[in-house]
């Protein structure tokens, strides 16, 4: 009896760690452009617009465990938002930290074809998100945690959830990637409050932890990622792939089974 009673134990631990969201890290690169801006008769302007060395993302690095999705992005931004770039041309504020926007797909340029630099998507035309994790001051200073929020996004199309890089610049000569969701519109009726989290930033980092819970990500095999500073200057856009549990939490099932079963016929 006490040895059926370890085994059971054992593999209820064993399912416990193998159930729940216990993910090594993803890279995401940036492959992602996005459709730019066009000045005059001036054509793409490329992956990034101005200066590399504020705006450059490289990748994103994206894990769960549990509930939590943590993401951590590589960018010249991390720890420039409190720095007040271009604040005569953005209501004062300067260039901020994005939201982060989330789906459980990833579908750019939805009903035209394209790939990888995805240089026609936009928020008309792209992902149409169901989820924006909400900055509580997206001009905070680095090495600080701050708050954020997690909201539904139900609409069913991005310009009525969000806010997009044009309504963060005053002036239509400044070089930017304008029609860029950047930031989830909290005074619309379409938005919804479903969780929370925490967000920091450091030098060339900018990090998230959001606690999905209650949510359909929770229990998606993908989240889909967009974010970017709210100039847009530069994007990034890309799909995790939630691993499958374990082979061996199905085993420990069959042993929670055999455990119990031996202990009716005992």
């Amino acid at each position: 009896m006490k040895t059926h009673t370890i085994k059971l134990c054992l593999a209820v631990a064993i399912v416990g760690t193998c159930f729940s969201h216990q993910a090594s890290a993803t890279i995401i690169n940036d492959n992602y452009q996005g459709a730019s801006s066009v000045k005059s008769n001036s054509s793409s302007y490329g992956d990034v617009i101005g200066s590399t060395t504020n705006f450059q993302i490289n990748y994103m690095d994206v894990s769960i465990s549990g509930n939590i999705l943590s993401v951590s992005i590589d960018t010249t931004f991390g720890g420039k938002g409190d720095n007040g770039l271009f604040s005569s041309i953005t209501y004062g504020n300067g260039i901020g930290y994005g939201d982060l926007f989330l789906s459980s797909a990833w579908t750019p340029c939805l009903t035209t074809a394209c790939s990888s630099p995805y240089v026609t998507d936009d928020n008309a035309n792209g992902t149409v998100w169901s989820y924006g994790f909400s900055l509580d001051n997206r001009y905070g200073v680095e090495n600080t945690t701050h708050n954020g929020t997690l909201y539904s996004l139900d609409a069913g199309n991005n310009a009525t959830n969000a806010l997009l890089s044009n309504d963060f610049l005053n002036t239509s000569v400044f070089n930017y990637r304008n029609g860029q969701e950047v930031a989830v519109d909290t005074s619309s009726t379409t938005v919804t409050a479903v969780g929370s989290g925490t967000w920091n930033t450091t030098v060339n980092k900018v990090n998230f932890e959001i606690d999905l819970t209650g949510t359909a990500l929770a229990n998606s095999s993908n989240i889909a990622l967009h974010w970017g500073m709210t100039c847009a200057n530069d994007t990034i856009e890309g799909e995790y792939s939630v691993p499958e549990p374990a082979t061996l939490g199905l085993l420990a099932l069959g042993l929670i089974g055999m455990g119990a079963s031996k202990r009716k016929n005992a």
